[in-house]
């Protein structure tokens, strides 16, 4: 197997395996979260995650136009212009971060006008500094995780995360128990992250040696260039917020900070699987940029259908057992008083699967740097959102929230998107929607066993929904796997499992 295979099959392993582990673990001490904190100030924790998620926006779109051109300039073993790329994009996130910290003391001073009270006040402006202080550390830093994941070092970037979630989920027990509160846990986030930010900075320097420090090597036609690219990834990562990411607010403006932990039960199982599937297909847009590199246009063809076919696969199995279970899973996990939270796990799961379908199509977009139209018709989905959620919240409170999330998803990821993608790719559209609906007829075939079953067995049981999801994977699987996947294609899945994707067989698959 290539070096390069190599680099793609430990990444892909290591970065499912720190999702896996991420969800895991903060599922499992949610509750002991929550319940320790009480709701209103898990609401204000969430709050203050919901404005510190806002920060992305300072990243003016960089990360992904840093990664496209340092992953350029290796393709190409121009180490000159790497060093370039390095140099001007650590200088621009050294300014991202200083914008953070002033950010952070802007909010804090504004504390008043977000919270009711004088104590809401006082322990948001804690934690927005504490919270604040630590991102503006990370911005720098991404350059260093950027240069791994170019270098296709996706597992070195994906163990250093899950030594930060080590260290964390090692020091929340003792500093709650201890009775430092909300404010413990926000100085537990800044100390547990500190060691990968400085083990990025080592091991990119190992893979890459001959990175070096330099001011000649800030170009203002570098910063132009990184910039053009950006820009429309800004926009796009704007309406993401808008998408996602003002929710909490509206919940908390109109229902309660209490409601803002019950509409985050629903939220976080949410997010857990969009960044399950996210890592499942991150590395597939360095993929696509290869492929373009080398003007391979078929094979970029035959990647893209079968990440699709993919996605769709593994999207719909999950969505349908949080959709199927996810109602005993919740009285169980969280407890009864929770079960409100149920439809808005419905709601959101629903969008977030329907999004997924086309994952693969968002990546070939960022991989041949066609995402100005995505961007575009991406803000439109976002204020959508936020004009739905608006309106709906005053008739159905937080359900409403979760519902101006899902209509506008459906609408452009089902109607708009593939169109698109499939003219800027130059991928016939009816053959894309031809394989597509034939995949998810086999996917609902696949379903309907696993469906009978949970009608019949699920139950508020730890033991019962992890056998029932056992079995149901099993009888989801199989079908799927003799009747729906072409040999081509089984070939590279028992090499992914096996840690052993070999990026030959993965340009060369292609649908029966």
């Amino acid at each position: 197997m290539s070096r390069t295979a190599r680099k793609l099959a430990s990444g892909f392993f290591f970065r499912f395996a720190n999702t896996i582990a991420t969800a895991v673990v903060s599922v499992a001490i949610m509750p002991f979260v929550v319940h320790s904190l009480g709701d209103r100030n898990y609401g204000i924790w969430t709050l203050v995650a919901t404005f510190v998620g806002y920060y992305g926006v300072l990243e003016l779109g960089l990360a992904a136009a840093v990664s496209r051109y340092l992953a350029r300039s290796l393709g190409a073993k121009d180490e000159e212009d790497c060093n370039r790329v390095f140099n001007t994009s650590l200088r621009l996130y050294l300014g991202i971060g200083l914008a953070a910290l002033l950010l952070s003391g802007l909010i804090a001073a504004a504390a008043p006008l977000v919270c009711r009270t004088p104590a809401d006040a006082a322990l948001f402006w804690k934690l927005i500094l504490i919270l604040g202080t630590s991102i503006a550390l990370m911005f720098p830093t991404r350059v260093f995780k950027g240069l791994l994941e170019a270098h296709l070092r996706f597992d070195i970037a994906a163990s250093l995360e899950l030594l930060s979630l080590a260290l964390r989920t090692g020091l929340i027990f003792p500093v709650i128990f201890m009775g430092y509160g909300v404010v413990g846990l926000a100085w537990v986030t800044v100390v547990a992250s500190l060691p990968a930010m400085l083990l990025q900075v080592y091991f990119a320097h190992r893979e890459l040696p001959f990175l070096r420090l330099d001011r000649k090597y800030w170009q203002r036609d570098t910063a132009r260039s990184l910039f053009s690219y950006s820009a429309y990834s800004l926009i796009a990562n704007l309406a993401n917020i808008l998408r996602f990411k003002v929710d909490a607010l509206v919940v908390a403006g109109y229902v309660g900070l209490a409601a803002v932990t019950h509409y985050r039960v629903g939220g976080v199982l949410t997010q857990y699987f969009f960044d399950l599937m996210s890592s499942m297909f991150g590395v597939f847009p360095s993929v696509f940029s290869r492929q373009e590199g080398a003007k391979d246009f078929d094979a970029l063809k035959r990647t893209f259908f079968f990440a699709s076919k993919c996605a769709i696969c593994v999207s719909s199995f999950i969505g349908f057992g949080m959709l199927a279970w996810g109602k005993p899973f919740i009285v169980r996990w969280m407890g009864p008083q929770y079960v409100d939270s149920y439809p808005v796990l419905v709601l959101l799961v629903t969008g977030v699967t329907v999004s997924l379908w086309q994952g693969p199509s968002v990546s070939l977009l960022y991989g041949i740097s066609k995402h100005k139209f995505y961007a575009i018709f991406n803000s439109l989905e976002g204020v959508a959102n936020l004009v739905l959620s608006l309106v709906f919240v005053h008739w159905y409170g937080m359900y409403g929230v979760a519902l101006g999330t899902l209509i506008p998803i459906v609408i452009t990821r089902i109607v708009i998107q593939p169109i698109y993608v499939c003219r800027v790719a130059n991928i016939d559209y009816l053959e894309y929607v031809r394989r597509s609906l034939r995949t998810l007829g086999f996917v609902a075939a696949a379903l309907v066993t696993p469906l009978l079953l949970s009608i019949k067995f699920a139950a508020p049981n730890y033991k019962v929904l992890f056998s029932l999801g056992i079995v149901s994977a099993v009888l989801y699987g199989v079908p799927l796997w003799l009747f729906e996947l072409s040999g081509s294609e089984t070939q590279i899945l028992r090499s992914v499992f096996r840690m052993k994707m070999a990026a030959k067989e993965m340009s060369h698959a292609t649908a029966d």
